[in-house]
């Protein structure tokens, strides 16, 4: 499972990847929109608002592996 530490800062929306298909990762691109389209699946981004400055450690069980 890849890991990758961020810096989230107070007051932005964050948009994290879920699919494992964004070029820009932990951000999504949006690309699993064509993907979601093409194989009946729902894949969404996870949106973030922090309240503070705060780093993030996140571990995504699909990113470096393609969606099933």
């Amino acid at each position: 499972m890849k890991e990758i530490d961020i810096i989230v800062k107070a007051g932005k929306k964050y948009s994290i990847c879920s699919c494992g298909l964004s070029k820009s990762l932990p951000f999504c691109d949006n690309e699993h929109r064509l993907y979601n389209k093409k194989n009946n699946t729902q894949y969404k981004s996870v949106k973030i608002f922090p309240a503070e400055d705060t780093e993030l450690k996140l571990k995504v069980s699909n990113w470096g592996k393609p969606p099933k």
